[in-house]
């Protein structure tokens, strides 16, 4: 008999979980969007680090590390800290990538495009609509921004 309520009880504590754990993981995201804070919850329980900085030119971000490369997450088309947008970036310095080898990476993929900046940096960014969608939709473009970067970095030997 203690077997049997020792059963139900583990199975009643998981049924009683897994709806909280499926709101966090696949919940609405409102039309006017998420906020950093929210975007750094969703990467840490991916098991990501994830924090909230600012870039070189004061602009806050959300900074992260994925597949050995640091990157950042900007955010756009905010209202009251709620952003509809958001772009996936990173870069290298000194990379030995010629001209025609980021022509052939942007005539023949899809979603993360690449270019030079100032300064001899290679750059890279996927830009990802994210309002009116769901969390489970962010967690798509979680998966797709390491994805990309794998291929990229293979590509272009760096």
């Amino acid at each position: 008999m203690k077997r049997v309520s020792a059963c139900t009880a583990v199975i009643v504590t998981l049924l009683a979980a897994t709806p909280a754990f499926a709101a966090v993981t696949s919940a609405p995201v409102s039309a006017a969007g998420i906020t950093r804070e929210e975007m750094v919850q969703l990467m840490t329980q991916r098991g990501w680090s994830a924090k909230i900085d600012k870039d070189s030119s004061g602009t806050p971000v959300v900074s992260s590390r994925v597949n050995g490369v640091n990157f950042d997450m900007y955010f756009y088309e905010c209202t009251r800290g709620r952003c509809t947008d958001i772009q996936f970036a990173a870069g290298w310095s000194n990379a030995k990538v010629t001209p025609d080898q980021i022509n052939q990476w942007n005539t023949t993929k899809r979603f993360l495009r690449a270019y030079w900046k100032p300064g001899n940096i290679l750059w890279t960014e996927m830009d990802a609509r994210i309002a009116l969608g769901s969390t489970g939709n962010i967690d798509e473009y979680l998966a797709l921004w390491p994805q990309m970067l794998h291929e990229f970095t293979s590509f272009m030997h760096i």
